[in-house]
C-alpha cells in the first residue's frame, strides 16, 4: 500500500511540475497560483501543500534540484583530461555528462531560461562555472607568469563562451546530440576561437558523431 501510494505522490508531483511549467511559459512566476497549478493539473489543493508550501516554494525546489544535478558533473571537469581526449581527437565525456543531464532536464531549463525564466538563476550557473573554473586553473596552471591574460578575465571569458553554448543549444531547437555537442566544447575549449574558426589552422578537429552512433 505504501509503495503504491509513494508511485501516486510521484506521479501527483510530475504532473504539478508539469502544469508549472506550461504556465510559466504563458506569464511570470509572480502571477501564478496555487489554484492555477492544482487547475493545470487536475489535482486538489490539498495535495499540492502535501509538497510545497506555496508557488515560490515549489519552484525554488525545482531550481535547486536541477542546479545540483548539473554542479555536481562540472565538480567533475578537468582541464587536463580535456587535453588528453582532444589529442584523441574525441569528445571529452564529462562533458557529454553535462549535455546529457540538460537534455533530460531541457522542458524545465528553456521555460528557466525563456522571456519568464530568472536571469538570477542564469547567473548562479554562471557563478559556479567561475568558480570551478578558478580551481581547475589554480591547479593546472599556478604560475601566473605563464597566462598570455589575468586569470579573472579568462575565467569570465571561459563561464561566459561555455554558457553560451548552452543556451544557443536550448534556444535552437537541440537539433544536435549530447555527444555531438560534446565534441563542439572540447573543441572550442581545447582550440580556442581563432582556430575553431578556422582563421588559424591547427591539427584535425574533433568529429561530431551522429544521433545514430549515439546509445
Amino acid at each position: 500500500m505504501s509503495e503504491k501510494m509513494d508511485r501516486r505522490q510521484a506521479r501527483s508531483k510530475q504532473l504539478m511540475r508539469e502544469a508549472l511549467l506550461s504556465i510559466l511559459e504563458e506569464k511570470s512566476i509572480e502571477g501564478i497560483t496555487v489554484t492555477d497549478i492544482a487547475n493545470r493539473a487536475d489535482i486538489n489543493r490539498g495535495t499540492f501543500y502535501l509538497h510545497y508550501r506555496d508557488v515560490a516554494d515549489m519552484l525554488d525546489q525545482m531550481k535547486d534540484e536541477a542546479f545540483e544535478q548539473i554542479r555536481n558533473r562540472i565538480l567533475q571537469l578537468n582541464p587536463k583530461e580535456l587535453m588528453v581526449y582532444a589529442d584523441r581527437n574525441e569528445p571529452y565525456p564529462k562533458i557529454t555528462l553535462i549535455f546529457e543531464e540538460v537534455e533530460r532536464q531541457a522542458g524545465f531549463f528553456k521555460v528557466m531560461f525563456g522571456p519568464h525564466g530568472d536571469v538570477s538563476y542564469i547567473n548562479r550557473f554562471k557563478a559556479s562555472m567561475e568558480t570551478q573554473i578558478f580551481n581547475n586553473l589554480s591547479y593546472a596552471q599556478p604560475q601566473e607568469e605563464n597566462r598570455l591574460v589575468p586569470l579573472e578575465f579568462l575565467i569570465s571569458y571561459m563561464a561566459s563562451a561555455n554558457l553560451g553554448v548552452v543556451l544557443h543549444w536550448l534556444q535552437s531547437g537541440m537539433k544536435q546530440t549530447p555527444l555531438e555537442l560534446s565534441a563542439i566544447m572540447t573543441n572550442l575549449m581545447n582550440y580556442g576561437p581563432l582556430t575553431s574558426s578556422g582563421l588559424r589552422i591547427e591539427t584535425p578537429k574533433i568529429e561530431s558523431r551522429k544521433r545514430s552512433n549515439h546509445i
